[in-house]
């Protein structure tokens, strides 16, 4: 049990500093909140990106991720299944900076919610 829990927290981070890098590629404010955990600022900026850009995949990334750290599971899979839905609409098949797909990322974040 414990090694899985050890196992779920890495790849938390891991995922979460995905969505944090694939943010700061697109000059992303609220990186810096999720970096230091102030979950209301990264909301705040987050939201305020996708005003101006509704369809930035990265933003939406770490938005569900804010929702997901915040006990927000439904917001944060409503978010993860719209990129994936994206996906078959071959929208969300770009890449974060590292080359993961966004919809790769989104299902690691359906499975992260599925697995707490």
């Amino acid at each position: 049990m414990a090694v899985k829990k050890a196992w779920v927290i890495s790849v938390a981070m891991a995922s979460a500093m995905m969505f944090a890098q694939g943010a700061r590629a697109a000059g992303d404010l609220g990186t810096d909140a999720i970096k230091n955990h102030d979950w209301a600022t990264a909301e705040q900026q987050l939201k305020a990106g996708l005003q101006q850009d509704p369809g930035n995949l990265s933003r939406q990334l770490n938005l569900a991720w804010v929702y997901a750290q915040t006990g927000r599971k439904d917001e944060a899979a409503a978010l993860y299944r719209d990129i994936l839905k994206r996906d078959q609409d071959r929208v969300a098949t770009l890449s974060g900076h590292d080359g993961t797909p966004m919809a790769m990322l989104a299902q690691r974040g359906l499975a992260l919610l599925s697995s707490k």
